[in-house]
């Protein structure tokens, strides 16, 4: 019975000893400080921004003048008057077809014409002298009328065979060879304009309405330089059925751009607004929404607001909605933080 008691308090003693320690030990745990340390950041402040509204779109260079050339009838080409790129002015010749046939019957027609102006001469003095009747010199008249009529139909189509061009340009490579039988609407060369050019774009109906003839454009490439700048000159009255945009067109600068290039378009609106911008290094974009974190100076810590932002202007982003001008935005040192971290603003940091 003795040992028993004595096996009773020693097991009492060390398993007091025991949960002494480990009493102590919490204890200290319980009163340390675990939360972590705070993140260096650099903070900018929102600020109020007086911009001009712009548009953006995508369009296509266009020439002012540009023609295929066809031919009017048929025939076969014996000679062209200009290789792919030659500068020609209106009225160079720049593809012949074959007229021989028809230079022989206009030969033929100007004698008959001679013949019938010669008869109708006479036949008017003799009718002057009454020797002749009224209706024989009527009839005169109309042979020489009609042998007129035969000289300028054939002089027509010979100059249906000359395809000179109708405008001064920029010769595209000939689409047919010497020796080529050509037919009534056959493609023979592109001629096209280069000093006069056009940016054709379409707008949505909410844009296109507010965009008035004399807007200043600019179009941009694809690594956003600038390729010309012009005003807006044209636009159609309706909207196109199918995608219901309207078409416009803006005559412009010559510059670096060929008819046929893709460009993007940024239209200048006459008005401007005030709006809140922020470094668009505070913004982070998601597919859920766009996000900053608000830095509170005071309390040193951070809040996670959802934004909505508008345009860009070189480094800076209008925010149309979740942030008040005044208000200080992280800027670098994001990706370390979370809603309600502590944050430290790094040296010279504050923008």
């Amino acid at each position: 019975m003795r040992a028993y008691i004595l096996a009773t308090t020693l097991l009492l003693v060390i398993f007091g000893s025991i949960g002494g320690f480990l009493y102590q030990k919490f204890s200290a745990l319980a009163g340390a400080d675990f939360s972590p340390p705070p993140v260096t950041v650099s903070v900018a402040q929102a600020e109020t921004a007086t911009i001009a509204r712009r548009i953006k779109a995508v369009g296509t260079i266009k020439a002012k003048n540009a023609s295929t050339l066809r031919a009017e009838v048929n025939g076969r080409v014996v000679s062209i008057g200009a290789d792919g790129g030659d500068q020609v002015t209106k009225g160079h010749l720049l593809v012949q077809l074959d007229d021989a046939i028809e230079s022989a019957e206009l030969a033929r027609f100007e004698a008959e014409r001679r013949l019938a102006k010669t008869l109708l001469e006479r036949d008017t003095s003799l009718a002057k002298e009454k020797a002749i009747s009224q209706t024989q010199l009527d009839t005169r008249a109309a042979q020489y009328e009609a042998a007129a009529a035969q000289v300028d139909e054939t002089k027509a189509r010979i100059e249906q065979k000359s395809i000179q061009a109708p405008f001064s340009g920029s010769v595209g490579i000939p689409l047919v060879e010497v020796g080529d039988y050509v037919t009534t609407g056959t493609p023979l060369m592109n001629l096209t304009d280069t000093t006069l050019l056009e940016a054709e774009f379409s707008l949505p109906a909410n844009q296109a309405r507010i965009i008035p003839i004399g807007t200043k454009m600019a179009a941009y490439d694809t690594r956003g330089e600038t390729l010309a700048e012009g005003v807006v000159t044209e636009q159609d009255p309706t909207l196109d059925p199918i995608d219901r945009t309207r078409r416009f067109r803006a005559a412009i600068s010559a510059g670096q751009v060929l008819p046929g290039e893709f460009v993007r378009i940024e239209l200048t609106l006459n008005d401007s607004d005030t709006v809140v911008v922020v470094p668009e290094t505070a913004v982070t974009y998601a597919l859920q929404g766009d996000a900053l974190y608000v830095a509170n100076l005071e309390s040193n810590t951070v809040e996670l607001r959802l934004i909505k932002t508008g345009d860009r202007f070189g480094q800076k982003v209008e925010i149309k909605s979740g942030v008040q001008a005044g208000e200080h935005v992280v800027t670098a040192g994001q990706h370390k933080l979370f809603p309600g971290a502590s944050i430290s603003i790094g040296e010279a940091a504050t923008q």
